[in-house]
């Protein structure tokens, strides 16, 4: 059985991420990845997401 799985995105937004993660990289002073901050969005802030859809999808 597969422990991971891939997630395709617009490079557009991968470029946002990245240039986040280097700009919090430079404040904290190590590399930090692309993927350890959607890693962080994944661990921390899915609730958040899904309450902002489904707040979203109540205005429509």
């Amino acid at each position: 059985m597969k422990t991971t799985a891939s997630f395709n995105i617009k490079l557009e937004k991968k470029l946002k991420v990245e240039r986040m993660a280097m700009e919090v990289g430079m404040k904290i002073g190590r590399p930090v990845k692309w993927t350890e901050v959607m890693n962080v969005l994944v661990d921390h802030f899915t609730k958040d997401a899904v309450a902002l859809i489904e707040h979203k999808e109540k205005q429509n």
